[in-house]
């Protein structure tokens, strides 16, 4: 079977089974075929998660946004969890886009405090 149709046919399971189960199938389905990961993991939408940075104590949401394989950068510390292997250290945003993302989360820690 090739990998296209290895592919469409996890697209299509996920698809028939309940929606609530999203996360544990498409886990599922990534230890079963480690090898469509990275365009499972890009190509379902699941349902956000909270996790708490271990440096700030502060709560982020878990997105594709923030996330390097199986890690995810806090907009806190600017630091992956769990920590990523490589040289890079995984992909971070610019110093003026990191700039901008600070200025926002203060901006709405002011709101939400309102």
């Amino acid at each position: 079977m090739s990998a296209d149709t290895q592919f469409d046919s996890a697209l299509d399971l996920l698809r028939r089974l309940p929606p609530s189960s999203t996360s544990a199938n498409l886990s599922r389905l990534c230890t079963l075929a480690p090898h469509l990961t990275e365009d499972l993991l890009s190509s379902v939408d699941q349902p956000l998660e909270v996790r708490r940075c271990t440096k700030t104590g502060r709560d982020y949401l878990l997105c594709d946004y923030n996330r390097d394989g199986d890690s995810w950068r806090s907009p806190w510390s600017n630091e992956f969890e769990p920590p990523i292997e490589d040289e890079e250290g995984g992909v971070k945003p610019s110093e003026r886009v990191r700039g901008l993302e600070v200025r926002m989360g203060e901006g709405v820690d002011v709101y939400r405090e309102l």
